[in-house]
């Protein structure tokens, strides 16, 4: 870094997004019909467009998806057959994804990305619309709840949970600060007298007067983060002020005036149900791995042979030619095996856990 405060970590929406990243959509048009069924519920061609269009509106989606068209639609057609058997699994366990804990989420996603609008920006370049955000983020709710049923009998030492919350104490404590950075002490002085007399002038004079090209017009904003995000004296001055502050502060950058915008802490005891399952992730995985495959089996999944074949050793929806591909479960002896492609013969599987 040469002129603003140094930060060590960049917040991003990495592992929740990386979820929610589809690729690939056939260049035919979608016809009528079925596109698969999971148990008596039918997925038409038409829901599987609908979701595949808004996921390629987006031009970074379009350029870096659209490359892939056909696994863009066939991984589409995978997230929809995982909502049926998610849907399926919550309802046998008796848990629910409640508003509250779906807003939980949104909110720890866009607290990671940077703000709502930037959260919208990554999921659209994923492919991911923002009509189909929060219906995403409610399989991930519901996919936790699940996990969190499943795991309720395991015990997390009280001190492992504290290790990982110091461990993240970055993640739980974070300050909202704006800033002016200019070259002299007296320059410094003379905004600070300004800035207190009248704050609303911040945004104004950061744009006027600040050596910090990469946010001087946007009122100096430095966005939320925690310690170790800054250099030593930045971060003890703006970690010691409260909200409304407006405090100087010299580093080897220069003399900066400082606004402190908001914070934003997690208690231990918020942070103890994501920290828990955290904890637990690897017997959480296995535990609801092995539901859904139970749940699928029992619902007995079919996939158009237009869109590809539900494969059972990948979990999820693949090229029908591809190697390896086979509908799931494989034709009984005897069978029939051309009824595999159709929809509405009914078939087995297992999706991926969410």
């Amino acid at each position: 870094m040469t002129r603003t405060p140094r930060r060590l970590a960049t917040a991003t929406v990495a592992v929740g997004l990386a979820a929610l990243v589809l690729t690939g959509c056939g260049k035919d048009p979608v016809r009528s019909g079925a596109a698969a069924t999971v148990g008596q519920t039918r997925i038409t061609t038409a829901e599987l467009a609908g979701l595949v269009n808004r996921g390629l509106k987006d031009p970074q989606a379009q350029q870096q998806l659209g490359a892939d068209k056909p696994k863009f639609q066939r991984d589409a057609l995978g997230r929809l057959i995982r909502h049926e058997v998610l849907a399926e699994a919550a309802r046998e366990q008796h848990v629910t994804a409640s508003p509250g804990a779906v807003d939980a989420k949104l909110a720890s996603f866009e607290q990671q990305a940077g703000g709502h609008p930037q959260l919208l920006q990554q999921a659209a370049q994923g492919g991911i619309s923002e009509q189909d955000l929060r219906p995403f983020i409610t399989d991930l709710v519901l996919g936790d709840a699940i996990g969190d049923k499943l795991t309720a009998s395991v015990e997390v030492p009280a001190s492992a949970i504290e290790a990982l919350y110091k461990q993240n104490a970055a993640q739980y404590d974070q300050v909202h600060a704006a800033h002016i950075l200019v070259g002299t002490k007296a320059k410094a002085d003379q905004i600070l007298a300004e800035v207190k007399a009248d704050p609303s002038k911040f945004a104004a004079l950061a744009a006027a007067n600040s050596t910090d090209t990469s946010n001087k017009d946007k009122g100096g904003d430095l966005g939320f983060a925690g310690r170790g995000a800054f250099v030593k004296e930045f971060e003890a001055a703006v970690f010691a002020a409260k909200p409304g502050d407006i405090v100087e502060v010299h580093t080897q950058f220069g003399f900066h005036v400082v606004r402190i915008l908001d914070r934003r802490t997690t208690t231990l005891e918020q942070a103890t149900p994501d920290l828990r399952r955290g904890a637990l992730q690897k017997q959480r995985d296995q535990l609801v791995g092995e539901l859904l495959t139970k749940v699928a089996t029992k619902l007995r999944i079919k996939v158009n042979p237009r869109f590809g074949r539900w494969d059972a050793r990948q979990l999820a929806v693949v090229d029908a030619s591809g190697p390896g591909s086979v509908s799931s479960p494989a034709a009984p002896a005897g069978g029939d095996p051309q009824q595999q492609g159709d929809p509405n013969q009914q078939g087995g599987g297992t999706p991926p856990s969410p």
